[in-house]
Order: C-alpha cells, then structure tokens, then sequence
C-alpha cells in the first residue's frame, strides 16, 4: 500500500509496532502497523486520539488474531494495570464485583490498561483529571468513584508485592452535595391517585395495565420501605416474609442481598409493602422469582409526566430514586422517630440522612411537633 504523507505520528503505548498517523489530506487519523513484510493502515474514521487509539487496537489485535505465528512475534506485554484489573477481580464478589466491572469503563480502561503500575505517578492522575473532566456529562462525584477503584487496585497490587508503595493521588476538587428532592405528602397523594386513574384508563390494554400496576406495586415498595431501587429490583420472593406486629398487622421484614453497603438482614417494613407482597405473591411460581422481574422506570417517568410533578419547584427532575428521599423523609417527620433505628434500617447513617434526604425539610412540614415541644 502507498505510503501517505502524514503531518503527525503517535506510538501506541501498549503496542510498539502500532501507531496512528495523521494525513495531509484528512482529518482523522489512520493506524499503520507492518506485520509480515507488510505495511499496513486501517482508518479509525476518528479525530480524538484516545478513540482512534482504541479503535487501532482492536484492528491490531484481530490482525494477530487471523495468524498464530504472527500472534507469538507479537506477544502483548505483561505486567499492565489491564493484568492488575483482572486479579483485583478475582477477590471480589457479588456486588462488590459487578460494581468493580462496571467502574472499568471504556473511558477508564483505555487510559489505565497499557500503563505500568511502577510508573504511575501523581502527573498521570492529573492527566486522568483532566482527560475525564472534558468528557461531557461526567461530574466530580464520577471521578472521585473512579480515582477510588484505581486507589483500590494499586493497594491489591502493593498486597501482592507487585508494587512497594502506593503513589501519591493529587486531591480532587470538593464535591458540592446535591441532595434529591422528595415527594410532599400532598404530591405522594396526588401521584398514587393518578398511577390509579392510568391503571384504569388502560384497562383494554392487558399488557399496559400490568406495565402500569407494576411500576404503582414498585413505588408503594419504595417507599413503604426505604430501600434502594437497585435493591428492590434484586429482592426474590423467599428474601421476604410477613410477621405480626403489636397491632396485629402484617409487617414485611426483608433480608436484603444486593446492597452497596453489603448485606443487610431483616429490613423492617411498613404495612403498604407487605400488601404489595402479598398481591404479586399471588403470581409467583417459585420462592426464587424476583419480586419485580421487569423494570419500571420509563413508566414511573410517564407517571411523573402525567402528575406533572416530573420536575419540582427548583428546576430539578425526579426519578424512582426518589422515592427513597420520599421515604426516609416521611420517617423523619414522625414525632417518634428514632434515627439511629432508621438508619440502620435503611443501610445508611444519620449524617447522610442530614445531608442528602433530610435536607429539604422545613419546619413548617411537621407544625404540631415543634409547637409541642414541652418547656424544661
């Protein structure tokens, strides 16, 4: 293949014998390698390096993949944070681990696989900062999750005496928290009210019924229980049991599984949860189904829409994590409440119910229980 007249020349860092070249009469770059007496280019059809890099790589590898002698001239290097991923994975486990997975993300992983642990220094951190921050939709609370898991793979690295010592991370900017916003008792209201006239007015449509009773049974869950979405959707019929309280009501006690904070056993509760359990336990045919199979949030963003409460009165939109604000919220408002209990209860602590759930309370939401206060 002819030569191309090129203005730039970039050596991938994990493959010597790769490298993208920028063309006079182009913009995007090309990946040129020479593999068996041969020059080769393939065009990434990309102007942003990092993409063109991946891109080149693919090619380069399924190159090698169609030659098995070409394969063993080539071989990939070892010792990379790619092959410091993979064994950081292998000690951890359920939810810890899908969580590590999905933190290697493209974008992670094509900055941090071809690099050496020993060579990682606080200028490739800065680097990252500045690499993950001019990508479009990612904030400084994303970034800090993702300084994190390389911290956490670099400490498994110095377990593993691959590494004498940890580099020193350059500090992150300070998160500015922004609590989500909760449902008012009169909006709860106004929502369940208006998921049962959708319910209703679907009634020809068997499938949209179900779609719109599933997505009411899951915000009646959420919030008469105070768990997570991801936890919700992840609870199975035999995680879940009805027990007698003093009133003699059912009360729903749940072992919750799949948690980000661990395993959380008998979370307690309220009465509307274990009526929801109880109905959709009607349909279950074994104690390993999953209490909500099918996902709920396009739904439960049409409910939004249609209650017009979609968006409240900052600006800021809703979804189905607010329910749990809703929920934790509504906790806090009883003159009774204890927190602890209620943290605990929640897998969470009573600062970050101050933080992040109770800091749109106001006085005035609970009247009676500040005018009753008795003077010592």
């Amino acid at each position: 293949m002819t030569k191309y007249s090129h203005t730039e020349t970039h050596i991938h860092p994990k493959h010597p014998r790769l490298a993208l070249v920028l063309p006079s009469t182009s913009k995007n770059f090309l990946a040129r390698t020479y593999l068996n007496g041969r020059l080769r280019y393939k065009s990434t059809k990309s102007d942003r390096l990092v993409t063109a890099f991946r891109i080149a790589a693919e090619w380069y590898s399924t190159l090698l993949a169609g030659d098995a002698k070409t394969a063993r001239q080539h071989p990939a290097p070892k010792g990379r944070m790619s092959d410091a991923h993979g064994a950081f994975l292998t000690t951890r486990t359920g939810g810890k681990l899908s969580q590590s997975i999905h933190r290697w993300s493209t974008s992670v992983r094509d900055f941090w696989a071809h690099r050496r642990p020993e060579e990682i220094t606080p200028a490739v951190f800065r680097e990252f900062y500045a690499q993950r921050r001019n990508v479009e939709g990612i904030k400084e609370h994303t970034l800090r999750k993702d300084v994190s898991h390389i911290r956490q793979i670099l400490k498994h690295c110095v377990e593993t005496g691959k590494l004498s010592a940890l580099p020193f991370i350059p500090q992150l900017n300070k998160i500015e928290h922004n609590p989500r916003r909760w449902l008012e008792p009169d909006e709860w209201k106004r929502l369940q009210a208006v998921s049962k006239e959708r319910i209703k007015a679907a009634a020809p449509n068997t499938r949209l019924v179900q779609q719109r009773q599933d997505c009411h049974d899951f915000a009646m869950f959420m919030v008469h229980s105070m768990m997570r979405v991801g936890e919700v959707e992840h609870l199975t019929f035999r995680d879940c049991q009805l027990r007698k309280n003093s009133q003699g009501e059912d009360a729903l006690v749940c072992d919750v599984r799949h948690s980000k904070t661990g395993p959380r056993p008998n979370v307690v509760c309220m009465v509307g949860a274990a009526s929801v359990y109880r109905r959709r336990k009607t349909v279950a045919t074994k104690p390993t189904d999953l209490l909500f199979p099918d996902k709920t949030f396009k739904v439960f963003r049409e409910l939004l829409i249609a209650a017009d409460l979609y968006v409240d009165s900052n600006g800021e939109r809703r979804n189905q994590k607010s329910l749990r604000a809703t929920a934790i919220s509504f906790r806090v408002l009883d003159g009774s409440a204890n927190l602890t209990l209620i943290a605990r209860n929640a897998g969470t602590s009573i600062g970050s119910i101050d933080l992040y759930y109770a800091k749109y309370l106001r006085g005035a939401d609970d009247l009676d229980a500040l005018t009753h206060i008795k003077e010592r």
